[in-house]
């Protein structure tokens, strides 16, 4: 382990490597395609993991995923709203890791790959250590650019708020890290492109909320994604 890292870190490589034996079970409701209302819908998603059956660690695991759409103005324009979590609970005096825990990469735009959430600012590394619970609300409007249809090109805008939070072990490289709930904002637009290689997302972000520790990302080039 590098000794620069945080002693929190150092303290979970300490354990070696663990073994996890996982079971778990989803439910999906989605009734955009069957639902009574053509022009949208809505898709909610619940499951759980549970670490224990076997092997070393042993946790709960819980995310939830709930997701409503309509188009509007003759159905050229697509509003959406996003609500996600997740919470792992330690069981029996275990700890999370941090190759357990959120760090809503991808859940938050306007922020770099592991750029929120709890960070020990007294390590020379200042290491992300992701959270035991993550929640965020995504609002998107997608709606033509008025280019030509065989041009593939489209356009959308967003607004994502939330927060990664929760360790239990809290004690620091110089003192205790903050692991509260402290929200992040974003703003930005979207522009989308059908392309030969898949559906193509040029994102352009600005933070509206942070701390001066988060690690921003006004760009990133994605594949689009279709829930």
């Amino acid at each position: 382990m590098d000794p620069d890292s945080s002693s929190i870190l150092q303290e979970e490589g300490s354990r070696g490597a663990l073994l996890t034996s996982a079971l778990g079970y989803e439910f999906e409701y989605d009734n955009r395609i069957t639902g009574l209302n053509p022009n949208g819908g809505v898709l909610l998603r619940f499951g759980q993991d549970f670490a224990g059956l076997g092997g070393d660690t042993n946790y709960i695991e819980t995310n939830l995923f709930a997701l409503a759409e309509t188009r509007v103005w003759n159905e050229e324009v697509t509003l959406r709203v996003i609500a996600e979590g997740g919470v792992i609970s330690s069981l029996s005096g275990n700890e999370s890791r941090v190759t357990e825990r959120f760090f809503g990469n991808g859940k938050i735009r306007g922020f770099e790959p592991n750029g929120i959430g709890p960070r020990d600012l007294g390590a020379v590394n200042e290491d992300a250590l992701g959270g035991n619970a993550f929640a965020v609300a995504r609002f998107e409007a997608d709606f033509p650019l008025g280019l030509p249809e065989e041009y593939g090109i489209t356009g959308g805008a967003f607004l994502d708020v939330g927060s990664v939070w929760s360790l239990d072990n809290t004690a620091g490289s110089a003192g205790p890290v903050d692991d509260g709930f402290i929200p992040r904002a974003a703003v930005g637009l979207s522009v989308f492109w059908n392309t030969p290689i898949g559906p193509l997302r040029f994102n352009f972000s600005r933070a509206l909320k942070k701390e001066d520790y988060d690690e921003e990302q006004t760009f990133d080039l994605t594949v689009s994604t279709r829930f």
